[in-house]
């Protein structure tokens, strides 16, 4: 398990891309990343772009150790769920109003790992944090989210995204 400090640091530090020429192919129902840090290279990571028949599109990113991975910060538009009822003192502040909170089906909201609940069973609407991409309305909105997203985890690589074609 790791600590909320932890957690941070993994987000904070600089990634890149394993495979520079990787395209992202929006066509596909799960396009996945691996990154690595030369910062620090103990620490191997994923990100998952996925769609779905019940979530129109999530995009998380993972901590990998060894064989198994812990879910560091995941982005839900078009998905149900609910948050802990039970406050840990190890819960930011920040989450705090959101005790037992259902988002419904057409609340984006970005999950947070929080120390001591299982991974990203918490979660915070978009609408109450700085993330740029509130919503997916029209297919360029897809990029937008995948090149905020990689700002937010410190992805240094050059990204290449493949358009759907429809």
């Amino acid at each position: 398990m790791l600590t909320n400090q932890e957690a941070k640091y993994l987000l904070d530090i600089e990634k890149v891309l394993i495979n520079p020429n990787q395209t992202i192919d929006l066509s596909k129902k799960k396009n996945r990343l691996e990154l690595i840090s030369h910062q620090d290279s103990d620490h191997n990571f994923l990100v998952e772009i996925t769609t779905n028949q019940k979530i129109i599109l999530k995009t998380s990113i993972h901590h990998l150790e060894s064989n198994f991975y812990v879910g560091l910060l995941r982005i839900d538009y078009r998905g149900g769920h609910h948050n802990p009822t039970n406050i840990l003192p190890t819960l930011p502040d920040i989450l705090i109003p959101y005790a037992d909170k259902w988002f419904n089906p057409t609340e984006s909201h970005m999950h947070i790992y929080v120390e001591g609940y299982r991974p990203l069973a918490w979660a915070i609407p978009l609408s109450d944090i700085d993330f740029p991409i509130k919503d997916i309305t029209q297919p360029s909105d897809l990029s937008d989210l995948i090149f905020n997203f990689a700002r937010r985890i410190n992805l240094k690589s050059l990204i290449n995204i493949q358009q759907s074609i429809l």
